[in-house]
């Protein structure tokens, strides 16, 4: 991503204020010719609707529900690729519910990136918003904070104002990493989540730090790869490759690590004897018989609810200028042991 679009400003939204200044009308005249009601002329309509349609106006449809009937709507963006985000948005459903919020979805994919989503939530006038991705700076995220609450799911974000709400993957990896230790593994690698994925950098560095609390710095070995199954078949045949397996993989998460698993399976590698791997997240690929991974639990459902009551929260109070104590919240994460972990093949 160029760093000029990283920057890009958010665009303003177009108002009747705007287009009554273009047309040299009043606000109330631009209203009446918008909405199609009597009150002004045809020659009049015509002016309003031309300069309107110029200038890129739409109905903001949200804010005159929200008007009638009280309603707090909450915008959510999400990864629409990601089996953990699909999860996690069932769990935000049922959490808005019991906070008596609702929820306006935009999907980012490869060719509708986070930003984009972000500006038509905007446009929908949400009165809160929740970023589950990472595809935009900590500091177009400060800027959006300004505008309306802003919370951060799953990403770390150190601006003012903004809150974040976590799993702790520090925990996750120190429980995977002890686990694997145990059984006489040293040379544990890491497949990576990507190298712009600012929530495979954290994970990446948790990694890292299990291994050095454990002595194994030396030992450190981060192998490239993605988010999704095929990426970790990609990251199997390279390790086929090589001339020597490690005696452990941890992945970025379960959809990597199913990936490798079933492709080194195919390849004739006994998992766990030849071979353990771990994913992160506990989602259904990890569950699933065929795979039965160990894996880091990250729940859904006490993000999604720790999340909905700090958007509750700051659509009461107003935007949050202040850091508060709150504005971190760092969830336990647990080990879940699968039969994909065992005995390394010898004890270095």
């Amino acid at each position: 991503m160029a760093e000029s679009e990283r920057h890009a400003p958010v665009p303003k939204r177009v108002t009747i204020r705007d287009v009554a200044r273009a047309s040299g009308t009043s606000i109330s005249t631009v209203s009446v010719a918008l909405s199609g009601r009597s009150g002004v002329s045809d020659k009049t309509r015509t002016h309003v609707l031309d300069v309107a349609n110029r200038l890129g106006w739409r109905p903001d449809r949200r804010a005159s529900n929200l008007r009638r009937n009280d309603i707090r709507v909450v915008g959510v963006v999400y990864e629409a690729e990601s089996v953990f985000q699909a999860r996690l948005l069932d769990a935000l459903y049922v959490a808005a519910d019991s906070c008596g919020l609702q929820l306006a979805l935009a999907a980012a994919t490869a060719h509708h990136d986070e930003r984009k989503c972000i500006n038509l939530l905007l446009q929908e006038r949400c009165q809160a918003l929740i970023l589950t991705g990472s595809g935009v700076s900590s500091s177009e995220i400060h800027a959006f904070g300004r505008r309306l609450p802003t919370i951060s799911l799953c990403r770390y974000v150190h601006e003012p104002g903004i809150d974040t709400v976590v799993s702790d993957d520090d925990m996750g990896y120190s429980a995977l990493i002890d686990h694997l230790v145990s059984l006489g593994h040293r040379d544990i690698a890491h497949v990576d989540g990507g190298s712009e994925n600012l929530i495979a950098e954290r994970r990446r560095s948790a990694y890292e730090n299990a291994m050095r609390h454990n002595g194994l710095e030396q030992r450190i070995q981060v192998l490239s790869g993605g988010t999704t199954i095929s990426d970790g078949a990609r990251v199997a045949r390279t390790l086929m490759s090589a001339k020597e397996l490690p005696s452990a993989v941890t992945c970025y998460n379960d959809e990597v690590g199913a990936g490798l698993v079933r492709t080194l399976r195919s390849e004739g590698v006994v998992i766990p004897q030849d071979l353990s791997v771990a994913g992160y997240d506990d989602g259904p690929n990890s569950a699933d018989p065929s795979t039965s991974l160990t894996t880091v639990v990250q729940d859904p459902v006490p993000l999604a609810r720790v999340t909905m009551n700090l958007a509750r929260k700051r659509i009461d109070t107003g935007v949050n200028t202040q850091p508060r104590e709150e504005d971190l919240a760092v969830l336990p994460t647990s080990l879940v042991v699968r039969s994909t972990t065992g005995l390394a093949r010898y004890r270095a």
